[in-house]
């Protein structure tokens, strides 16, 4: 039981410590592909090289892990305050050609970055993004403007 516990606690600690990390340090991993896939490896050890010289020992490491996983996942898809705790929520982080700076901050998102997505997206201009949004995976979605869209510039003054 001790061993379920302390898998327990330490999985929990990890999803907390790479939700406050921020997306773009996960980039194409969920947070839960993450810790299993750090925490497998150790748990596995610890049978083989550690004190505890017991397979049995890691095999219910190794299961408490995939229950937690699996729990974890089931709740994310049934509750969705769950997943936004697990996984975070997307981050606006241009609106109408303008970049959002709080939201740029506050996910320690660079100007740079967002220009890359946008030369990867075919777009060369911050005008003419129509919205720009760091997914919850770490890539950053780049929306530009429709054929039907007028994109309104900056120096242009709307008509009332």
């Amino acid at each position: 039981m001790e061993t379920v516990l302390r898998v327990a606690f330490v999985y929990l600690f990890i999803i907390v410590v790479l939700r406050l990390l921020g997306k773009r340090e996960l980039s194409q991993m969920s947070p839960m592909e993450l810790v299993m896939l750090l925490l497998i490896p150790e748990l596995v050890a610890q049978g083989l090289v550690g004190e505890d010289f017991s397979m049995t020992n890691a095999v219910i490491a190794v299961s408490t892990l995939a229950v937690l996983v699996f729990t974890t996942s089931a709740l994310v898809h049934r509750f969705k305050r769950v997943g936004e705790l697990v996984e975070g929520r997307p981050s606006l982080v241009v609106d109408h050609g303008r970049p959002i700076n709080e939201a740029m901050d506050r996910e320690r998102l660079p100007i740079d970055e967002l220009v890359t997505e946008m030369r990867k997206a075919g777009i060369e201009r911050l005008e003419d993004v129509k919205w720009g949004i760091l997914e919850t995976d770490g890539r950053i979605a780049i929306i530009g403007y429709g054929p039907q869209d007028v994109p309104v510039r900056r120096d242009e003054k709307e008509v009332e």
